[in-house]
């Protein structure tokens, strides 16, 4: 134990070292949150019968994108990182291990998660006034599963990529997939019926739609929760079968 959190605490300094990785964590999705609200016309407005805003829609997407962004560019950057360098390599010869280096990296990846959910929601709440979830333990677990699949997925780009570059070539390209998905440039409520069906099936497209019905609803149905549930397993089995020491 002493060990892993002496590596957690090394991590977590080489994060906040990465303007980079800050960046992407903790201040991109407040600002997509902001870019929406001030930038865009009538997202502050009322629409339909229920009275949402547009921007009502957006705190459960900044949500989503900050976990996609520490879980799929973040993360695989840092352990590609290790493998360029040889560190994962050399760690696997020690009593340490270099399995400890991959947890003390969810350890981070946890930590500035839960930073950046604070930043926008408290951002969200000052700027726009927006409400609170109606159902905070439900909201809560569909974050959970959502980031545990979306780690999944960023595992399998940290398994195989050869250096840091690569890492963030490869998760920046899933990012900006992701980002439609998550429905940055039209929320899941107002997307055409065939867009937000094939979204559903994706973790963060999942994860979004589930989290605006938690949010806003109270309630969500099980299709969001098993579509996360089976990324979450597919690609942590693929992540550790073709994982690289080196």
């Amino acid at each position: 134990m002493r060990a892993t959190r002496a590596l957690t605490k090394v991590e977590f300094l080489l994060f906040l070292r990465n303007p980079t990785s800050v960046f992407m964590a903790l201040l991109l999705p407040s600002l997509l949150l902001l870019l929406q609200g001030y930038v865009i016309g009538g997202t502050l407005e009322p629409a339909g019968a229920s009275g949402q805003r547009a921007i009502d829609y957006f705190l459960p997407i900044a949500i989503a994108i900050a976990v996609t962004s520490v879980a799929i560019t973040n993360y695989p950057s840092a352990v590609g990182a290790y493998r360029e360098s040889g560190v994962l390599r050399r760690l696997a010869a020690t009593p340490v291990g270099a399995h400890r280096v991959l947890l003390a990296q969810w350890l981070v990846a946890v930590a500035t998660l839960l930073a950046s959910i604070l930043v926008a929601s408290t951002l969200a709440r000052l700027a726009f006034d927006a409400r609170a979830p109606r159902s905070a333990p439900l909201a809560v677990a569909v974050v959970l599963l959502g980031a545990v699949a979306m780690m999944a997925v960023g595992s399998v780009i940290a398994a195989v990529a050869a250096s840091a570059q690569i890492a963030y070539g490869m998760g920046f390209l899933v990012f900006v997939a992701c980002l439609f998905t998550a429905g940055v440039w039209t929320p899941g409520p107002m997307m055409p019926e065939p867009i937000r069906t094939v979204s559903s099936f994706t973790p963060v497209g999942a994860m979004t739609q589930a989290l605006t019905d938690a949010w806003y609803a109270g309630t969500a149905t099980w299709s969001p929760f098993l579509v996360m549930a089976a990324w979450a397993v597919v690609a942590g089995v693929v992540a550790l079968r073709v994982f690289k020491w080196r």
